[in-house]
């Protein structure tokens, strides 16, 4: 599900920009294994602004950065921004995508975050298992996102447009990821409202 105007107004704002890049990211990167692992191909679901790229370019020195979004607006932005940036579109690849059907190979990426996009996927359970296709045994699955108790109550339905039924706590996603052959790394949940879990593919035996 696309963002509302509202919310697309907030997701560019500089100070979510600020609370990603200053509190966010560090939280994330605290739960990767050290010595962090060499990401040569990531992708990003739910691209957003581009905000995100930032963080994986920065914070998990990914290589390649693959960006997508359901909505060519977001797409459009995105690219635009980095475009006109003094790092231009190296190592970036674009792409309007649904999260339940991604356009790529199996085991290609090392690493795949969610910036809090799961919760406006319908079928969040199918965009897991994509996940799980498309990363490389090993592969890391970097998440951040809202729980059903945050995005189903009469203030955020008035403020927001995100999906009310097949909603999600932070137990109930932790089991789809066991359930899609994950391995819990570490996660962290703050009162059922929002949670950050790293995850990653386990090897075939």
């Amino acid at each position: 599900m696309k963002l509302n105007r509202f919310e697309k107004t907030l997701v560019q704002h500089p100070l979510r920009f600020w609370l990603q890049n200053q509190v966010e990211a560090p939280l994330l990167t605290s739960m990767i294994p050290k010595p962090m692992a060499c990401f040569e191909q990531a992708l990003e679901i739910g691209c957003g602004f581009g905000n995100g790229i930032h963080l994986i370019r920065e914070h998990f020195g990914a290589g390649h950065v693959t960006a997508v979004d359901i909505d060519p607006e977001m797409v459009i932005a995105a690219k635009k921004r980095w475009q006109d940036s003094s790092h231009g579109l190296n190592n970036l690849s674009f792409s309007v995508a649904d999260a339940t059907q991604l356009p790529f190979t199996e085991a290609q990426f090392d690493i795949v975050f969610n910036f809090a996009v799961f919760h406006h996927i319908p079928d969040w359970q199918a965009a897991i298992a994509e996940v799980a296709r498309v990363l490389k045994p090993g592969g890391f699955f970097v998440v951040e996102d809202l729980y059903r108790t945050a995005i189903c109550n009469p203030l955020s339905r008035r403020l927001f447009e995100h999906p009310q039924q097949n909603r999600f706590d932070h137990q109930e996603f932790l089991a789809v990821l066991r359930q899609e052959g994950f391995y819990l790394v570490c996660d962290r949940n703050v009162l059922n409202l929002a949670g950050m879990v790293l995850a990653q593919k386990t090897s075939p035996l």
